[in-house]
Formats: structure tokens, C-alpha cells, sequence
């Protein structure tokens, strides 16, 4: 029997790899211009809103019996119920967030990663906290302009914003020795309110009551939530829950932990219901439980800008000459020119691409600029790196470009990660809906309030 050579066969798996990305490319983009994601719609005249999002929440948290979620199940079961929310690229827990309250794309409401792109200079302990750099309005704002009080408990993005009433927003120190949520006790508004939630509601906060990923988080936010419904009735509340992202992180998207961190955020969403309830505002009050993204298995982890600094475009620490970066936010690899007409790095970068050996180039496809346009990523990055579901990306500059690593990741651009939605309370019939667009949401929100778009 004749067995082709190996690089011929190279060859027509390339072939054939290749014209099964613009297959996909072709049908994505097709999709995303149909608008197939219809908005949602209900007959839901609330007084309020509460908008929950469980970080990294996934369908098969609602839908598999196995999982301890019994008030998310109910709510599932005799609400509405969105099985996809199609995210925004990257699905990332800042950028998805700061879409979830103005209803806009990154390129428009300018949070692109959770911690911003600074020209290869390091940016491990930097996020984009700040209010002030959404570009766009929020829900808050709009709210709170049409004389509606508006609150807000570790949302992303938050700090400082002059339309939330009540805010303790997701914000910490650089130096993390110091007691986190005294720091933080300057930047909740209005002053004092840290405090009087402490003495009324959850008790002392400290690294061990409230530690990032710790289940005693999610019940204590749940606590703090409900005594500001109870004393200043606020007609929109946002929350945020994170203790999945971290146990997915770490384990993957099954594991004993995640079992528990689940039941965890379960219960906080159970007693937000519970009070509605007990204080007769169940029947006003549209509940609202979304993710800002989903999450996906990895066994690799693909470091791109390995490439870049064997090839001389890059330094290998933060801060030196460059020429090209690749900058991972979420799960996609966006690449930056220090000279963004710079024609011959770009053509020399594709050069190195098609050249990596087969075990490598088959681990992610190339998502052209006019892709990332097309679905509002940032303007500035001339391509992207999208890994194969099974696979990671990583910031790395040095040792190997690929290594086996397992763990849990989010951030594709073509939506392998999305999140789900459920919506309970004043005025929302049971019913399903295959999917909605991330964007969508906001202005729901703001058309159930009877506040202008």
C-alpha cells in the first residue's frame, strides 16, 4: 500500500483545516449580522430589578440534576428561561460585565480585558476599576436620572460612579498585605455604608469572612443586598457573585469543589428570594440570575508571545524593546504593534504562524481583523489567536510555547463559553428562548423600569 509522504498529508490537513475555518468564519459571521438572537420579552411591570450574576455561571448549572442549585431550578422552571447568552469577545468577567449595563460592545463601551493593554508594560496588578472608563451610559445612569435610587455590590467597573446610591464596589489594594475591605471603605458610597452593613447585615468583613472564593462571600453579599432592599428600597440592585469562576479556574468545570460553590451561590440567590418574599415584594420585584460567561476545559496551554520573543519582536520582561505583543484577555490572544501600520512586523508575525510545526498551528486559528471588527473587540488589535476548545492561552514570554497544564478558561471570541439567563418574579410567565445577545440585556432591563433607552 503507497502511504503518502508526511508533509503531503501535512499539507491536505492544512487544506482541509483551512477550509473548514472559513466554513466556520462564513457561518459565524452570518449569524451574528441575522441578529438570530431575538431580544426578550415579557409582560414584567416591576417596580424593581435585581440584576445577579453568577461569574462563569453554565446551562449545565441549572440543568443537571446533579447539581445542587434548587432555587436557581425553580426559578428556571417557573420563569423565563434563556438557555444561551451570546457574549461579547473577549468573555471576560470586566468587558462582559460593563456590557451587561450599558448593552454596548468594548469597542464602544472601552472596558476591553479585565486589566487594560499598556504597550508591554506589566500589567498584573492593574484592572479597570474605574466608572469613569466606560465611554458609554449605564443602567445606573439612567436610572438614577430618571429619580430612580440605584444600588450596586461588587460589580466590575464600578468605582466611583456617581449614579449608583449605594455602592460597594469590586476594588482592591496593590498591596495586598493590607486589610482589603478597610481599604475599600473610602470608595463606597455614600461614606459609611461598609460600616453600616457590617454592624446590620453581614458582620465584620476580613480576609477569612470574605476571602475572594471563599463560600462565606456569597451568602454575606446576599445579606448585605438585602438589608439595603429593606432600608432604601433601591429600584435597581446589581450584584455580583464570583465564587464559581474560582473553583472552575482551578478544577475545571466538574469537581467536588464546584458542586459546593454552586449550592454556595444557590442559596445566596435563595435568600434574595426569601426576602422578597418575607417583606411582600415578590410580586414587584423582577429577579434577574445571568452569567457573564461560561467556561471550558483545558489539558494545554499555548503561550503566543514565546514566539515573538524568539523571534526578536518582543522582550522577554515587560518594558523593554518591542516590536509585536500578544495580550491574552479571556481566552483569546489579541496582537498589538508598537507601530500599528507597521506592515512588515504583521507580514513577518503570519510568516512565523504558518511556519510553527503542525503540533502547534493546529492549537488555534487566526481571527482576522475584520472578524474582530465585526463583533467589537478592540480597534486597536490588528489580529487575534483564538485557541481550540481544549486549550488555554497564556502571556508567557520565555521557557516553552506550549506545555500540558489542566484547569478551566473563558474568553473565546466565537462563543464556546457562553453563559445562560434566568428571569423570575413580577410579571414573567414560564417560558424558553433558545438564545439573546449579551447587549440585549440592558435595555430589557431598562424598558421593564419604564425608563427611556
Amino acid at each position: 500500500m503507497h502511504v503518502p509522504p508526511r508533509s503531503c498529508l501535512l499539507n491536505e490537513m492544512e487544506m482541509k483545516r483551512n477550509m473548514c475555518n472559513k466554513v466556520f468564519l462564513a457561518v459565524a459571521f452570518l449569524a451574528w449580522n441575522m441578529n438570530i438572537a431575538a431580544q426578550p420579552q415579557t409582560e414584567a411591570t416591576p417596580k424593581y430589578v435585581i440584576l445577579i450574576t453568577i461569574d462563569g455561571m453554565r446551562a449545565e448549572m441549572v440543568d443537571d440534576p446533579l447539581m445542587p442549585s434548587p432555587f436557581l431550578k425553580m426559578m428556571s422552571r417557573e420563569g423565563m428561561r434563556i438557555s444561551k447568552v451570546i457574549g461579547i469577545p473577549p468573555a471576560a468577567t470586566y468587558p462582559s460585565h460593563t456590557t451587561l449595563v450599558t448593552g454596548e460592545v468594548p469597542a464602544k463601551h472601552r472596558v476591553f480585558y479585565n486589566r487594560p493593554f499598556l504597550w508591554n508594560k506589566d500589567t498584573a496588578r492593574i484592572s479597570y476599576w474605574y466608572a469613569d472608563s466606560i465611554a458609554v451610559s449605564t443602567i445606573w445612569q439612567k436610572a438614577h436620572e430618571a429619580g430612580m435610587k440605584t444600588a450596586s455590590l461588587f460589580w466590575p467597573v464600578s468605582t466611583g460612579s456617581p449614579y449608583i446610591d449605594y455602592n460597594v464596589p469590586e476594588f482592591w489594594s496593590l498591596d495586598y498585605s493590607c486589610d482589603q475591605m478597610e481599604y475599600i471603605k473610602p470608595f463606597c458610597t455614600p461614606i459609611g455604608i461598609l460600616d453600616e452593613l457590617e454592624s446590620n447585615a453581614c458582620g465584620k468583613l476580613d480576609t477569612i469572612t470574605y476571602q475572594a472564593g471563599s463560600m462565606q462571600r456569597d451568602g454575606r453579599t446576599a445579606a448585605m443586598a438585602n438589608y439595603l432592599m429593606n432600608h432604601y428600597q433601591p429600584r435597581l440592585t446589581t450584584i455580583h457573585l464570583i465564587t464559581t469562576d474560582y473553583s472552575q479556574h482551578d478544577h475545571g468545570t466538574m469537581s467536588q469543589q464546584l458542586l459546593f460553590d454552586v449550592g454556595s451561590v444557590d442559596h445566596a440567590v435563595g435568600s434574595i428570594l426569601e426576602n422578597l418574599r418575607l417583606t411582600h415584594r415578590m410580586d414587584s420585584t423582577v429577579v434577574i440570575v445571568c452569567g457573564d460567561h461560561g467556561f471550558c476545559d483545558y489539558s494545554q496551554v499555548v503561550s503566543p508571545n514565546v514566539w515573538l520573543t524568539r523571534a526578536g519582536l518582543l522582550s522577554e520582561k515587560p518594558g523593554g524593546e518591542w516590536k509585536a505583543c500578544f495580550y491574552g484577555g479571556g481566552n483569546t490572544s489579541f496582537l498589538y504593534l508598537h507601530k500599528g501600520d507597521d506592515k512588515k512586523t504583521i507580514k513577518r508575525i503570519r510568516r512565523l504562524l504558518d511556519q510553527l510545526p503542525y503540533n502547534e498551528r493546529q492549537l488555534f486559528r487566526v481571527v482576522e481583523k475584520e472578524e474582530l471588527t465585526a463583533k467589537g473587540a478592540d480597534p486597536a488589535a490588528v489580529l487575534a489567536l483564538e485557541p481550540m476548545v481544549g486549550v488555554a492561552v497564556a502571556n508567557d514570554r520565555i521557557e516553552e510555547p506550549v506545555r500540558q497544564q489542566k484547569g478551566g478558561t473563558h474568553g473565546f471570541v466565537s462563543g464556546q463559553d457562553a453563559t445562560t439567563l434566568i428571569a423570575y418574579g413580577a410579571g414573567i410567565a414560564p417560558s424558553r428562548q433558545d438564545s439573546i445577545r449579551q447587549t440585549d440585556i440592558a435595555p430589557w432591563i431598562l424598558r421593564m423600569l419604564g425608563v427611556s433607552e
